[in-house]
């Protein structure tokens, strides 16, 4: 806690506000926290991981993704990715909705190659 809050960057040691410790360990402060949920924003502003369950808007990006043919010239197309939640590289089917971790199911990835 001897640093600011990754979102108002006030230093959290001295702050008399409420701290919130995210699932990945770094903290933040709660009104801070609830902020960044209220603009649907679900990852950590320092690592990017997922600050919460996101399983249920994964099945809904599935559904997506299953009723979204992708065109010709795309279908054999292949990215890398890195998961922002487990930190697995990998290469994956490319898709223009989102591309998915084969190692945790997760969404929460970027394109690194491709």
């Amino acid at each position: 806690m001897h640093h600011d809050c990754p979102v108002c960057f006030e230093y959290l040691f001295e702050s008399r506000n409420d701290v919130t410790v995210l699932r990945c360990g770094h903290t933040i402060h709660t009104n801070c926290f609830k902020e960044m949920r209220d603009h649907y924003q679900y990852a950590c502003p320092l690592c990017s991981k997922s600050v919460c369950d996101m399983s249920k808007l994964w099945e809904k990006i599935d559904e997506e993704i299953a009723t979204t043919p992708m065109p010709e010239p795309y279908q054999n197309k292949k990215v890398c990715i890195l998961c922002n939640d487990c930190g697995a590289k990998s290469e994956v089917q490319f898709h223009f909705v989102a591309q998915k971790c084969p190692n945790c199911k997760s969404y929460n990835t970027r394109q690194t190659r491709g």
